[in-house]
């Protein structure tokens, strides 16, 4: 044996000691959520959200050999299966099960959670409403369509809260049991993931058949039993079918952004680096929007959006949604939301959330 493969081998030999260690210190880790979960009993329903200081200061502390996204991808993945080992709960959301939504939701709640597809908001919001869930996980913002008016609309329609956003980069791969492209002879995909990669599909895969499925977590199902066929999904849905990554980011524009909102029926405490949503909308005269924004400059409340949409059931009125940093029980926050609330025909906090 050469010194350079000899040098390897005793690399790899580390590094499966390195695993071992890392599964046991992970195992010690859950055994203590576990505890956590005993002693919270007595304390009741808790949003199990991830703290975000924690991992912020853990990326703060990380030496830079992976890169950040990376670490914290791997944490995320350890905070959410450990939070559901503290509080095993059920979330409904909004999406086809294995699509993006269904993928985001289990990052944050953990593999132990239930998770309850529904066809629309709305349908995602009635489940917690008829306490059939705890938490809702539904769309919030794309970096492209911004404010997702439906979310916005079922809220403020609702007496529900948003606790917490996430962001999530929304791309698909091209998953599969074989080894190379030229193997592949069957594509499942739903349609919509279909129409998204018509270019990858007639430039890398032209003789393939495409079948069309319901959901993703059906295409990989059906892909996994199949070694000469491949399924378009999210990587962590692959994953628990079984299949590797061919091609990754498949889609023809790319990667999409989208921010996700976690909704339940308890607000969110403060924790000093919040985002507070409300909608409003104000008389019809002269200055009186102006007034309102007033309210937030004069006592130092930063906006961070501002953006107006129809008034449901009414012809040219408006409804203004409106985002600032801080909480509703910040000072200077309490004291411009309740001159807002007096000046305004309809007001509504929607909600404060960290963005994870």
């Amino acid at each position: 044996m050469s010194d350079k493969r000899r040098e390897v081998e005793e690399l790899r030999t580390e590094i499966a000691k390195l695993d071992l260690g890392l599964l046991q210190q992970i195992e010690k880790r859950a055994k203590l959520s576990k505890k956590i979960g005993d002693a919270r009993k007595t304390l009741g329903q808790q949003p199990p959200v991830i703290d975000r200081s924690a991992m912020e200061s853990i990326l703060g502390k990380a030496s830079g050999d992976l890169p950040p996204e990376a670490v914290r991808e791997i944490f995320r993945e350890i905070f959410a299966s450990c939070v559901s080992l503290e509080q095993p709960t059920t979330v409904s959301f909004c999406g086809l099960e294995g699509a993006f939504a269904h993928a985001g939701a289990r990052s944050r709640f953990g593999h132990s959670a239930e998770y309850i597809a529904c066809e629309t908001v709305s349908g995602a919001l009635d489940e917690v409403t008829r306490q059939r869930a705890s938490y809702a996980v539904v769309p919030y913002e794309t970096r492209t369509d911004g404010l997702m008016q439906a979310t916005i609309s079922a809220l403020t329609a609702s007496d529900l809260k948003i606790i917490s956003c996430f962001e999530t980069v929304v791309n698909l791969q091209l998953a599969s049991k074989a080894s190379s492209l030229a193997e592949i002879e069957k594509v499942y995909a739903i349609a919509k993931d279909r129409a998204h990669c018509q270019r990858f599909l007639a430039a890398e895969l032209p003789g393939a058949q495409i079948i069309d499925v319901k959901t993703p977590a059906g295409a990989c199902q059906l892909a996994s039993t199949d070694p000469r066929a491949a399924a378009f999904a999210h990587e962590a849905v692959a994953a628990q079918h079984g299949l590797e990554v061919l091609r990754r980011n498949v889609r023809d524009e790319g990667d999409e952004r989208v921010r996700y909102a976690i909704v339940g029926t308890r607000p969110s405490s403060r924790t000093g680096s919040d985002l507070t949503a409300l909608i409003v909308s104000v008389n019809d005269s002269p200055g009186a929007l102006h007034e309102v924004l007033k309210q937030f400059a004069e006592r130092g409340v930063n906006l961070t959006k501002i953006q107006s949409r129809p008034t449901p059931g009414e012809t040219w009125q408006y409804l203004f949604f409106i985002e600032v940093q801080g909480h509703p029980t910040d000072r200077n926050v309490v004291g411009a939301l309740e001159e807002v609330r007096r000046q305004c025909k309809f007001f509504k906090v929607l909600g404060s959330y960290q963005t994870i």
